[in-house]
């Protein structure tokens, strides 16, 4: 009961405390030292703690796991500015599924899938519809922002590959978190990929659209082939059939004739390297198929 008024108090109290955008201030040091408390005793209730053991309801031990996280990203959101808040959950998505390989408790990997669904969400509602910074600024102020919590949950994928490798063989807890771990990758890969598409989509020029989902489904390409993930090839594919699409219904005869030829000679360089890399990968293609 003290542990749980201390976490509810600290949004009444010590968040809201200090100035906004100051690094050290009341708001860092005490909610650091309450999540260290949180944490250490969560590190105390072991899984083969007999009070544990018995303990089917409540779940303190975990409970007490996501209060601590809880914190964390509670600090992140009013310690960041609104637009570096993306970034700063993804940095803390990193390190959950860093901590849940490391220490092999699940608890840490679902809280990581958690905070994915949020950072998306919140990339969407405010980087992308609330126009808080893309309505004006330079081109760092419209797109590394959002751009660096893509990347940042990208470098999530290995984790996310040597989670589903290890979990194979493991009773899954209940469905839903069974079938997210079973497939963690396709859910870590998808997540940033379709934020990092309707970012090109919304804030890109309408003359380079095509020609930054072209790009985008590239790379993508380059990436199946590294890993040996077959859907990660489809996604590619289909994402440059949409920008032929794209091309013969609209760009051909909506675009201004300087990005009309720029949209051409970058698709078709990016086609030509496509279908060069099918030619000299194709027997690894052959298995992925």
């Amino acid at each position: 009961m003290a542990l749980a008024a201390a976490f509810g108090r600290i949004f009444f109290a010590n968040l809201t405390a200090g100035n906004p955008g100051e690094f050290w201030g009341s708001r860092i040091y005490t909610v650091l030292p309450l999540t260290l408390i949180f944490f250490f005793v969560y590190a105390q209730l072991g899984p083969d703690e007999a009070s544990i053991r018995d303990d089917r309801r409540l779940h303190f031990d975990d409970l007490l796991g996501y209060v601590g996280t809880g914190s964390i990203v509670a600090l992140l959101y009013f310690q960041f500015s609104n637009d570096w808040l993306v970034t700063a959950w993804a940095v803390v998505i990193f390190a959950l599924f860093g901590v849940a390989l490391l220490l092999n408790r699940a608890m840490f990997l679902h809280q990581g899938i958690i905070l994915t669904v949020g950072t998306c969400v919140r990339g969407v509602m405010h980087n992308l519809f609330g126009a808080s910074y893309f309505s004006g600024g330079d081109w760092t102020g419209r797109y590394f922002v959002l751009g660096s919590a893509v990347a940042v949950m990208l470098a999530c994928l290995p984790f996310a590959f040597r989670l589903r490798d290890r979990d194979k063989t493991e009773a899954p807890t209940n469905r839903w978190s069974g079938a997210l771990v079973r497939h963690l990758e396709q859910f870590m890969f998808f997540a940033p990929v379709l934020l990092l598409t309707l970012m090109l989509a919304l804030k890109m020029r309408a003359g380079m659209v095509t020609v930054a989902w072209g790009i985008e489904g590239v790379l993508i390409v380059l990436l199946a082939l590294a890993v040996n993930e077959r859907s990660f090839r489809l996604t590619g594919m289909v994402l440059l059939l949409v920008c032929v699409g794209k091309i013969m219904l609209r760009d051909a005869w909506g675009l201004a004739p300087r990005d009309r030829y720029i949209t051409f000679i970058i698709l078709g360089a990016a086609l030509l390297l496509v279908s060069f890399l099918y030619s000299k990968y194709r027997d690894a293609i052959r298995q992925l198929l």
